[in-house]
C-alpha cells in the first residue's frame, strides 16, 4: 500500500523493463502530474489547502525541526490517501519524489522542442559538475514551504542515478499500443 523506496534510477528502470514498461520521460510525467489543469500552481488548482484540506503529503510546519503533520502523515502516506488529479492518477505532489527517464541539465527547457520534449543526450548539474544527474518530479514528505515546493507540478529536481533515498520512488508508465494494419 506504500509507495516502494528506496530505489535508485538504476533499478527503477530495470523493474520498469521487466514489467514491459519504461519510465516516464519528464514532459510526460509534468502533463500527467497536471491531470488536465494548465499552468496552475498545483495538481489539485489553485490554492494550496482549498477548504482548509491538504491536498498531498508534505511536511507542514518548521522544518527540519517540527511537522505538525496537518495532513496526518509524519512519512509515507500509503497510496492514494489523498484525491487524484483530473486524470484520475494518485500522489502526484508529494508523498515521495519520482524519477524520470531524462538527463538533468538546468537550461534544457530554454532549448528543448516545445512539444513534447524527449530529454537531453547528457547531464550537466552546475552544483557538481562531474556527477550525471536523473530527473524526479513530485517533490516528497519532506518538502516544506520554507525550503522546498517541489509538490507543485512545475517544480524539478536531480538526483544521481545509483543513488536510492527513502523519500524517493518511481511510477511506471506504458506506450499504447500501435494501431493494426487492415
Amino acid at each position: 500500500k506504500f509507495p516502494v523506496v528506496p530505489v535508485c534510477w538504476l533499478d527503477a528502470m530495470a523493474y520498469a523493463k521487466w514489467a514491459g514498461k519504461r519510465l516516464p520521460t519528464e514532459a510526460e510525467w509534468e502533463y500527467a502530474s497536471r491531470g488536465g489543469l494548465d499552468r496552475k500552481p498545483y495538481v489539485w488548482g489553485d490554492e494550496q489547502t482549498p477548504g482548509g484540506k491538504w491536498m498531498a503529503n508534505i511536511w507542514e510546519g518548521r522544518f527540519p525541526n517540527e511537522n505538525t503533520q496537518a495532513d496526518g502523515f509524519r512519512g509515507t502516506a500509503p497510496v492514494a490517501s489523498f484525491p487524484p488529479n483530473g486524470f484520475g492518477l494518485y500522489d502526484m505532489a508529494g508523498n515521495v519524489w519520482e524519477w524520470c527517464n531524462d538527463w538533468y541539465r538546468p537550461d534544457y527547457y530554454a532549448v528543448s522542442p516545445a512539444t513534447n520534449p524527449p530529454g537531453p543526450a547528457d547531464s550537466f548539474d552546475p552544483a557538481e559538475p562531474g556527477i550525471a544527474k536523473k530527473v524526479i518530479r513530485g517533490g516528497s514528505y519532506l518538502c516544506s514551504d520554507v525550503y522546498c515546493s517541489g509538490y507543485r507540478p512545475s517544480a524539478r529536481m536531480k538526483s544521481s542515478p545509483d543513488t536510492g533515498l527513502s523519500h524517493t520512488g518511481f511510477r511506471c508508465v506504458k506506450d499504447a499500443p500501435a494501431p493494426r494494419g487492415h
